[in-house]
């Protein structure tokens, strides 16, 4: 893939250059825009490309390639009623943003933000709302095993794991439960509602 292809920009294009076309684009395929809509698939796929391409290019910026520039202030900011118009990427408006729900936003935006131990913790997050969970566990122990003594990402980590357990154990007739009962039900809920109270 020729991630200045997939912009649409040139390959000495200014970094300005390259974060306007990049918003442009998420704007244009935004799954907000494909509610309903039969092409919501193809968005979805064109979003993941456009993401993977510009975070190609702004990797290869911060490795010393053909621009210079902070990594961090670029991205997408937002491009729904109540986004992060004219505002910097944060790690803060990420977790603003998984707490609405808009995971994909959220997805977006992290894709600008440097790998640090809160981009792997953020990323396990979305990955959870959108059922990834063994990316979820992925990324979680990553943060873990940047940052071992932050409590959040140790718990997110713990609960994940258990979790899984919890629903091996069930599905495999190692409990009480069986695959079909109510409690193995509500459980299935827990994991796709996480306000669901377990049973």
């Amino acid at each position: 893939m020729d991630p200045y292809k997939v912009l649409g920009v040139d390959r000495n294009a200014d970094e300005e250059t390259i974060k306007k076309a990049y918003r442009e684009l998420v704007k244009k395929y935004h799954p907000d825009k494909y509610v309903n809509n039969p092409l919501a698939d193809l968005a979805a796929e064109k979003i993941k490309e456009i993401n993977k391409a510009y975070d190609m290019i702004m990797n290869k910026q911060s490795s010393g390639g053909s621009y210079s520039g902070n990594t961090s202030s670029g991205g997408y900011t937002g491009a729904s009623s109540g986004g992060y118009t004219g505002g910097s990427a944060s790690f803060e408006a990420v977790r603003s943003l998984i707490t609405q729900g808009r995971v994909n936003e959220a997805a977006a935006m992290l894709n600008s933000l440097p790998r640090t131990a809160e981009w792997y913790y953020l990323s396990g997050r979305v990955r959870m709302q959108m059922g990834w969970y063994d990316q979820a566990l992925s990324f979680f122990q990553t943060a873990v095993n940047m940052e071992p003594n932050n409590a959040e990402y140790v718990e997110a980590l713990q609960n994940l794991r258990s979790r899984r357990q919890d629903y091996t154990n069930s599905t495999q007739g190692g409990g009480m439960c069986m695959p079909c009962d109510p409690c193995t039900m509500c459980m299935c809920l827990q994991c796709c509602t996480p306000w669901c109270d377990p049973c």
